[in-house]
Formats: structure tokens, C-alpha cells, sequence
């Protein structure tokens, strides 16, 4: 039977996702620093699809740790879906520096550490699928958030040097450029509906992304074109923009 593990699988999105991929199939293992959530997601999903499902403990953080993890699973999953994310209260992130360095460490320094242990073994094996969300925020930093952005640019920048790396050994990285989404992360902003996903849409967009081998993706089409724009405005007007 298929086998995939879902990092960072308590998270709204990451729900649906596991959820998404036990009714394709695969048995899951998951993980979380939070493993009651983890188990109540997994009953859940368990009562819907005859599918195997074991839940870890992991911080991202921990890096020393990610190696032996790796090597406890069993059977060795063959899809990775990334759904490890912090957004950062930005006015703390830039005056705190135990604050600046959990938003890096989740965002960018753990993810990597894990997805390179990862990608080698899958490069040896000459197989395997990784999914990452990354964000439209690294497309261009805003004031509003241009500490998360930064580490979602390096990680969409690391993500596109893999995927270059792995493609002769056949091996896909799928980079998702999410833009909002009706989670836990997204209250207490001014979202527009018609430019925002429910999570569960956003699963599903997700795991086809990913089951197809694409490469860098924008889930939902308009935020491909918004960002283009973004992108083209010259630096003498970007700097001068109110906050959005």
C-alpha cells in the first residue's frame, strides 16, 4: 500500500490534506508537537478509510532529532507533503530576538534540515515525491509581513535549487506558493472571499500539485497574475505604498 508522511500534520490545511490522501489510498504517518490533536485527526480519519496511520512527535526546531526520526519509519513513505508553517507577530519578530529566531527555525532552517535528509534518501532510491508550502510572501517583501516573507523566499529559492538537483534522478519537488487561506494563521485579517481558499479546497489543490510532479505552483490562478504585478512595480513607488 501507498505510504506518505505529512510533516506539520495538525494544521488546518495539513488536516485535509492527510485526510485527502487516506481516501486516495495511502496510509499516513504524522506529525506534530501536539499528539492528542494528532490522534483525535487520526481516529477521524481512521472511521472514514481503511488506512494505517501513526502519529509522531516532532519538533521542527530539534534538529538534532530529524535524522533519527527519518530512520524510525516504517515502511519509508514515498510522498512528503511539508505542511510546516509560524507566522510571527512581525512588530515582536523585529524587536525580539527569540521571536526572530522561531520564525526562522520553523520556517526555514528545520524544514530544510528534515527535506535534506529526505531528498538525499529519495535521491538513492532514484524515486519519491516532496511537497512544500511555501507562500506568496517571499514574491516580494511587504512591510506588513516582510519577516515571514523573507523565509519563505529563501525557502521557495532552496526548493527550486532541489528540485533542479533531483529531476535527473527522478525525483519531484513541488514548491506551493499558497496565498490565504481560512486557517487558524489567517484570524484576526482582512481576507477578501473571492481571493481566499477554504482549506479543504486548498487540500485538494494541493495534492493534485503534488501526485503530478509539478513544480512551482500558485494553488489558486488570480494570485499568479497579483503577484506579477506586485513584482513590476518599480522599487522608487513599491517603497512608497501603504501598508497591504
Amino acid at each position: 500500500m501507498k505510504q506518505a508522511l505529512v510533516l506539520g500534520a495538525t494544521s488546518d490545511i495539513a488536516k485535509f490534506i492527510s485526510l485527502g490522501l487516506a481516501k486516495r489510498g495511502y496510509n499516513l504517518h504524522l506529525t506534530g508537537r501536539n499528539i492528542d490533536l494528532l490522534t483525535t485527526y487520526s481516529k477521524d480519519i481512521e472511521t472514514k478509510y481503511p488506512v494505517k496511520i501513526t502519529n509522531f512527535f516532532l519538533d521542527i526546531t530539534n534538529f538534532e532529532s530529524h535524522k533519527d526520526f527519518y530512520e524510525s519509519l516504517s515502511p519509508k513513505p514515498e510522498l512528503i507533503v511539508c505542511c510546516i508553517g509560524y507566522y510571527e507577530d512581525q512588530t515582536l519578530a523585529s524587536k525580539n530576538l527569540s521571536e526572530l529566531l522561531i520564525t526562522i527555525n520553523i520556517n526555514y532552517t528545520g524544514i530544510l534540515n528534515i527535506i535534506n535528509i529526505i531528498s538525499n534518501e529519495f535521491q538513492k532510491l532514484q524515486s519519491g515525491k516532496i511537497v512544500v508550502l511555501s507562500s506568496v510572501a517571499g514574491v516580494r517583501g511587504r512591510q506588513l509581513n516582510y519577516i515571514y516573507g523573507s523565509t519563505k523566499a529563501g525557502l521557495t529559492t532552496y526548493l527550486s535549487g532541489l528540485r533542479n538537483r533531483l529531476f535527473s534522478y527522478k525525483v519531484s519537488i513541488t514548491t506551493v506558493l499558497l496565498g490565504p487561506v481560512y486557517t487558524k494563521m489567517s484570524e484576526g485579517h482582512n481576507l477578501l472571499p473571492i481571493l481566499t481558499l477554504k482549506p479543504e479546497m486548498a487540500a485538494e489543490k494541493i495534492i493534485n500539485a503534488g501526485l503530478k510532479g509539478k513544480g512551482e505552483v500558485y494553488i489558486y490562478w488570480p494570485w499568479q497574475f497579483i503577484m506579477l504585478f506586485i513584482k513590476m512595480i518599480p522599487e522608487f513607488i513599491f517603497k512608497r505604498l501603504p501598508p497591504f
